[in-house]
This record gives structure tokens, sequence and C-alpha cells, in this order.
């Protein structure tokens, strides 16, 4: 699956895209994570595409800085609501949920090559 999402082909899709946006996340020069999220994904929403940290990055509130970024720019842009998926099996959700999002949805999405992904759709409205 690693191959699907993060191609030379699907990264250039996103650079390409101006609304799409990629931050890595760094403390003391040392690379932690990174975001990526997408501006006017749908009106007046920015997406939360990506997020994601190293394990022994898990558990120091980077996070929740880099959700709070996620929210400010989002702001910036005019965009009322921030939305993600996240799989119906993946503890994130319980973060995001203490982040104020909550469930709006549930879909089953085909990703291609024989994966399909299970989510729950969640929003923050700013």
């Amino acid at each position: 699956m690693l191959d699907l999402m993060y191609s030379e082909e699907a990264l250039k899709k996103h650079f390409d895209n101006p609304n799409y946006q990629y931050y890595l996340i760094q403390e003391e020069n040392q690379f932690l994570g990174f975001i990526g999220f997408e501006f006017y994904n749908e009106p007046e929403t920015t997406k939360l595409h990506r997020i994601y940290f190293l394990k022994e990055a898990q558990g120091k509130g980077l996070g929740k800085k880099a959700l709070k970024f996620v929210f400010d720019e989002a702001k910036k842009a005019g965009d009322k609501r921030i939305t993600l998926t996240v799989n119906k099996n993946n503890q994130a959700k319980n973060f995001y949920e203490s982040q104020g999002f909550k469930v709006y949805d549930e879909a089953v999405f085909d990703i291609g090559n024989g994966y399909v992904m299970d989510d729950y759709l969640m929003e923050f409205i700013l």
C-alpha cells in the first residue's frame, strides 16, 4: 500500500496542487513526522490527509501542535471545517476525538490493487 500512496507519481500530483501542503515536523534537527493537508478539498473545507510521527515521537504533544497548525492555516485560507478519514481499527481515532473531531459518517473505499479502507469520516468545525 505504501507503494500506491507514496509513489513518485502520487506525490508529484500532490506537490503540483497548490492547495496541497506538506510539512516536515522536526525537533532539534531531527525529523519526527510530517503532515499533509489540502485546502478547499470541499467548499470551505480543509482535508487532513496525513499526520504521521515516528513511534519515539508519539505522546509528546507534537500531534496537538500539528493539528493547531492545520487549524490556523485552514482559518487563514478561509475554510471553516477540517475533515479526515481514520481506519476503524486505528487508535488515532481516540486522539482526534480528544482534539474535538466528531465522526459524521463511515465509508469503505476501494483504493486499488486489492486494498480497501474501512474508515470513519471525522470533522472539526472551526
